[in-house]
């Protein structure tokens, strides 16, 4: 997300030379731009709902933990505690159906997916070669493209197409680097697939993991109803809220970098277009 930043900033300090392109004639590779920028912005739209979502799913995540914050564990607590956890899991139990509902029809994050995977296939080294304004430009649309098809991989549920790469032009170093990048993740969330893991996101995968462990372990005791608990199974469910909260931390963590990139991304393509709509207006 740095990396997609610091290339619309660049595009934003070359718009002068914008001018001169302009007055050549030379609007196609704007139009193309501008129609792009709006369809990035609706993908950030669409990922910050996915955020979102997630962000309410670790909030049931929190209420099943802080039933069980007191030292003694007693039945009302359990009972509090499996409540908590049943909304978790029906949270993605509906993202499963919705998924399977949607038949041969794509999700939102699905289209997003088709639509990065069309603005890539459209993009031109030809334009690039034109000059330092025009190989920012490309750049800013190369990794932009890039990493919010990361994102709405990531952010899937159980994505049923494969992560679309782009052949980027040109002999740069970093264009080398971005196809070799771009092979590893796509390599990355095939091996995800092919372990039948529902979400991408490990971090959200390890928290679902844990909620089923804590799950269980509480409906064992509530089963057994025995209070209070022996020891051994105290520990067993102290040490499995443990673990939960450990990696609700990292997904919360995650969660709250990852909104605040996709909603500064949102504010320099916003800015861009501006500036390029200003310049346009004038010439």
């Amino acid at each position: 997300m740095e990396v997609v930043l610091s290339t619309h900033a660049g595009v934003e300090a070359f718009v002068p030379a914008l001018q001169q392109a302009l007055a050549d004639g030379d609007f196609k590779w704007l139009d193309e731009y501008l129609d792009d920028s709006v369809k990035l912005l609706d993908i950030c739209r669409a990922l910050g709902d996915a955020i979102s979502e997630i962000k309410n799913y670790c909030v049931y995540v929190e209420l099943a933990l802080h039933t069980l914050e007191k030292g003694v564990i007693k039945d009302a607590q359990l009972h509090r505690c499996k409540n908590a956890l049943i909304k978790c899991m029906e949270t993605l139990k509906r993202k499963d159906d919705d998924v399977n509902q949607l038949g041969q029809r794509r999700s939102k994050l699905e289209n997003c997916s088709s639509m990065l995977r069309r603005m890539g296939e459209k993009l031109n080294m030809e334009d690039a070669s034109k000059g330092n304004f025009f190989m920012v430009i490309y750049a800013a649309q190369v990794t932009t493209i890039f990493i919010c098809g990361v994102l709405t991989s990531a952010l899937s549920f159980k994505p049923r197409r494969a992560f679309s790469t782009m052949s980027v032009g040109g002999q740069s170093a970093w264009s080398f680097s971005l196809t070799s990048l771009q092979q590893r993740v796509r390599d990355q969330i095939e091996r995800r697939k092919s372990k039948g893991a529902n979400v991408l996101l490990e971090e959200l995968d390890k928290t679902d993991m844990g909620v089923h462990t804590l799950y269980d372990k509480v409906e064992k005791l509530l089963h057994a109803s025995n209070f209070p608990p022996p020891e051994d199974q105290v520990y067993e469910i102290k040490q499995a809220v443990r673990t939960l909260e450990d990696c609700t931390l990292d997904l919360r963590e995650g969660l709250v970098q990852l909104e605040v990139h996709v909603s500064e991304v949102f504010k320099v393509l916003i800015a861009s277009r501006v500036a390029l709509l200003d310049i346009c207006s004038h010439a």
